[in-house]
């Protein structure tokens, strides 16, 4: 009875084995021995033999195709004249692989061979010992073989101040951590989302907690338990100009406003070109806003027209990026003025860089941007 004992406790350190080898990443590889049921006072049989591990084995079940398949690695305790491992994989198929001879110490590499995704492994290994004695071993495992990920976020699809953005992956991911930091480096937000197994493009969301981000950093994990990461550091720059003058109710304005528009088209280059060494891929953003005069909608489709003038004159004279246009009419005032007030200074338009679209706030209160 104490024998019996003693052997059922063997069996159940080796099904933990079995429970940790599922849980290894390329990294964490360990070696195992094989160990054989029949033991002590049972007597030898074609099956097994007394006290005795034929292997030990090394196992990357899980696997990225720019590392290599999932293989597992025998080394030979003792001589081996000949062996088989067979592979019964969860979708049917099963597969054969020669061990051959193997001298004690002699490692032999069998390779998963299985397309990519996740599949359940019953292994079979056979090996005839010097004494003629073949013995047999089984193991079951769960592999893992996947493309290594890769992360892409579209500055378009990046909504900071809403706590909204678009990530796309090439792999199906399991859940992905979100840090949110402000322009002084705090942590303001910090969360992992679960995303279930899907790819391609995940919508990812987190509370708006600060209206000026500083960076936001994403590490996704896959199903197989790799990850990868991605910063992202927002970026918004205001360009000073002097506001022109437009004709009376219209979006159009007279040929002595132009130098206006032309010293404020150098000013964009010259930031373009500052910012472009960065690797940012920069929009650019106009902002239309009048004064009180006339009525509420009258005047978000007249900011609107004036924003998207300006903004075709600036393509139209070099600026090679996207742009953008919106108008506020005079929801967003820089004077305080009562209604049917004309005030010129409320008659103006804000020109923004950025490698986003800029956050809502108070002077851009809707995230309305048309693309011209």
């Amino acid at each position: 009875m104490i024998l019996f004992g003693e052997l059922l406790q063997d069996v159940v350190v080796y099904r933990t084995a079995t429970q940790m080898e599922l849980d290894m990443t390329r990294q964490n590889w360990i070696w195992i021995s094989l160990l054989f049921a029949a033991m002590f006072a049972l007597p030898a049989t074609a099956n097994a033999q007394a006290g005795q591990a034929l292997f030990d084995y090394q196992m990357k079940n899980r696997a990225q195709t720019d590392t290599g398949a999932p293989v597992l690695i025998l080394r030979a305790r003792e001589f081996i004249k000949s062996g088989t491992a067979t592979f019964e994989r969860s979708d049917g198929k099963t597969s054969k692989q020669k061990i051959g001879r193997m001298k004690p110490g002699q490692e032999k590499r069998l390779p998963f061979r299985q397309p990519k995704g996740k599949f359940k492994y019953k292994i079979t290994l056979e090996g005839v010992t010097s004494f003629d004695q073949t013995i047999t071993m089984n193991l079951e495992t769960e592999v893992v073989y996947v493309d290594p990920i890769k992360l892409t976020v579209n500055p378009k699809q990046v909504q900071v101040g809403e706590g909204r953005m678009v990530l796309r992956s090439n792999v199906p991911l399991d859940k992905v951590d979100i840090e949110v930091f402000d322009n002084n480096g705090g942590k303001v937000v910090e969360k992992t989302q679960a995303i279930g197994g899907k790819g391609g493009d995940v919508e990812l969301t987190w509370p708006a907690k600060v209206k000026e981000v500083g960076a936001i950093r994403l590490k996704a994990h896959d199903i197989a338990g790799f990850w990868a990461g991605v910063v992202l550091e927002p970026f918004w720059v205001e360009i000073p100009h002097e506001d022109i003058e437009f004709d009376n109710g219209k979006d159009t304005w007279q040929p002595s406003e132009t130098p206006k528009l032309t010293s404020t088209l150098g000013k964009i280059k010259e930031a373009m070109a500052k910012h472009k060494k960065k690797g940012l891929e920069l929009s650019m953003y106009v902002a239309g806003y009048t004064d009180t005069v006339g009525g509420h909608s009258d005047n978000i489709k007249l900011s609107q027209a004036r924003a998207r003038a300006i903004g075709k004159w600036f393509r139209k004279n070099g600026i090679k990026v996207d742009v953008y246009y919106q108008g506020f009419g005079e929801s967003v005032l820089a004077v305080n003025t009562p209604d049917n007030t004309p005030e010129p200074k409320n008659r103006r338009a804000v020109y923004i860089l950025g490698n986003t679209p800029p956050p809502t706030s108070s002077q851009i209160p809707r995230a309305n941007w048309k693309r011209l």
